[in-house]
């Protein structure tokens, strides 16, 4: 028995050995309260977050809702019913649901709770099936129809389902439920729902009412779907060569095995399209051949070209060819080189760039840099050709800007990159010779002196040399000395620029890279810039600093970042203290 606490202070009164004041009663108390939450815990009960007559819940004080066990104390049913109907708590009503056994209490559940989980946790326990299939075709609940449905295993009753529900996703589903070929050739045939005739075709086994849909039904969705299921190459050859309907055809053709057929509908069928989708399709070199030489429409003959292999067919087709995308099309599929021909005289730039793709000749392809009017094709040209001379020419003087530029990117001698990069009138131009140029003192004078801040931006980034940026940060233009002052490594400059540059954004750049304390205390305390101040608050360590700054400081925002700061760094020295 533990002694009470009003007699642990009577006996403490006058004696050392006994517990005499206020403070010892409460340690006292203090610990058998511990002492009974531990025993709490060691005897693994959680805590109770409900307790009556019939039922009992615990579960976690921390998660609540997330962790609740529900256990109940009686077994009568009248009981249980009475809370699955009545409870105001859902997981209890769901609980006692899945202990009664009453299939008139189950039914009016399933039919009329109000919550999605319990009327599901009824359906589980109905086991009568026609009470499962009028809730399946009428409850008002789709999750909990597809419950019902799920306790279903009639066939019968799936295709009742399947026919006659409101809900097309429920009838969807039942009809992925039937097997029975006989009665999804009826939904196949007669459902009102497009998509619910398509899962029926798809799960139907039988060829022959396969077939039947293929050649009968009135949807032409239905019908390709039921010609995708099919394997007789005889039915599928009939569809693709005599169907009235186009998308029946087109279906049919992408089915069919016999290059024979394929090579009639490519020849011979009235409709462009199918011919194409044909030819598409054929393997055989002499019948491609023909259809490339004889077939009236370019996209047709087109295709015959891309699957032609012959390099010498292929050849004649790209010089002779009177549509210049079947042209293009065949010097493409060439794997030698084209005809020097076609790169000199024929009259669409579409083939003459896929000449020059095709082409190792230098000399053709300095005749194309110098002479074809098209600029795409200049610009393949220069982008392939290893001639320096030609490329360095076609940098400085060809007259479309996207040729020069192309050129630029593969120009190797420096001399003429720094002179594009210091006296070409384009910007664009000199941004391309300046991105390539490598002599320090040259992009210096760029980044100090050209007009266009691209162009200097552009010579800034490629300037690495220390000597050269350092006399750059301090250039009367605040804008190269913001560029250059980004790419400093000398903590010495960078201090001298973040304290004495007119600029403030180029002090905060330079302040951002300086480590001294002894700086940033300075910056902190003295610059002129409310922002500037700021920043060198956030970077500052010393504590004493900081109360300095908070004394001095007339900016509030400064003064309420350096407290921040201050209270910061004092959390922090206290969590590391021993």
């Amino acid at each position: 028995m533990i002694p009470s606490l009003e007699g642990y202070a009577k006996r403490g009164v006058g004696s050392e050995k006994t517990f005499a004041t206020g403070s010892n009663i409460k340690r006292i108390f203090a610990l058998i309260v511990a002492a009974t939450a531990a025993g709490v815990l060691l005897s693994g009960c959680a805590p109770v977050l409900r307790k009556g007559h019939d039922v009992r819940v615990t579960g976690d004080i921390v998660k609540g809702d997330q962790k609740r066990n529900i256990a109940f104390i009686t077994s009568d049913q009248e009981r249980l019913v009475s809370l699955a109907l009545s409870d105001g708590e859902e997981d209890v009503r769901a609980a006692a649901v899945a202990r009664i056994t009453n299939q008139v209490v189950l039914l009016k559940i399933a039919s009329s709770d109000n919550s999605r989980n319990v009327r599901t946790t009824a359906v589980a326990r109905i086991k009568n099936a026609d009470t499962l299939y009028g809730i399946a075709m009428t409850n008002s609940e789709p999750l909990v129809r597809l419950a019902a449905l799920n306790r279903i295993k009639s066939e019968s009753v799936f295709f009742n389902v399947a026919m006659n529900n409101r809900d097309a996703m429920l009838r969807n589903a039942a009809a992925e439920k039937i097997k029975s070929n006989k009665l999804l050739f009826e939904i196949a045939m007669t459902n009102s729902e497009p998509f619910v005739r398509i899962t029926a075709v798809n799960r139907l086994a039988n060829q022959k009412l396969l077939g039947n849909i293929a050649l009968t039904n009135s949807d032409i969705l239905v019908r390709r779907a039921a010609i995708r299921q099919i394997t007789s190459q005889p039915l599928i050859t009939r569809l693709a060569l005599r169907d009235p309907d186009r998308e029946i055809r087109k279906t049919a053709i992408e089915l069919v095995a016999s290059q024979d057929v394929l090579e009639e509908i490519a020849a011979k069928d009235n409709d462009p399209v199918l011919r194409h989708l044909a030819t598409q399709r054929l393997n055989h070199e002499s019948s491609l051949a023909k259809i490339a030489a004889d077939e009236p429409v370019p996209f047709v003959r087109k295709m015959a070209v891309i699957r032609i292999k012959n390099e010498e067919e292929l050849e004649r087709i790209a010089l002779s060819d009177p549509d210049e995308e079947v042209r293009a099309a065949a010097v493409e599929q060439l794997k030698k080189p084209a005809p020097a021909a076609i790169l000199e005289s024929d009259p669409s730039p579409a083939v003459r760039l896929a000449a020059v793709r095709h082409i190792d000749d230098e000399e053709g392809l300095k005749n194309a840099l110098f002479f074809d009017e098209d600029a795409g094709v200049r610009a393949a040209a220069v982008a392939k050709i290893n001639n320096r001379t030609a490329i360095m020419t076609a940098a400085l003087s060809d007259d479309d800007l996207t040729v020069r530029q192309e050129a630029i990117k593969r120009v190797a001698d420096q001399a003429t990159l720094e002179y594009i990069a210091t006296q070409d009138a384009s910007p664009e131009l000199r941004v391309a010779a300046a991105a390539r140029v490598i002599d320090q003192t040259v992009l210096k004078s760029i980044a100090l002196s050209d007009s266009n801040r691209m162009v200097r931006e552009t010579a800034i980034g490629r300037i690495t040399d220390q000597a050269v940026l350092e006399e750059m940060a301090r250039s009367v233009n605040a804008a190269v000395r913001l560029a250059a002052v980004g790419k400093l490594t000398n903590p010495r400059i960078l201090g001298d620029i973040a304290r004495n540059d007119p600029f403030a954004p180029v002090r905060k750049l330079a302040l951002e890279q300086v480590g001294d304390q002894l700086v940033i205390g300075e910056i902190a305390l003295e610059d002129v810039d409310p922002s500037v101040r700021k920043i060198a608050v956030q970077k500052i360590t010393d504590q004493q600093a900081l109360s300095k700054i908070i004394e001095k400081e007339t900016d509030e925002n400064v003064a309420a970042e350096a407290r921040a700061r201050l209270k910061l760094l004092e959390s922090s020295a206290t969590k590391i203290s021993p």
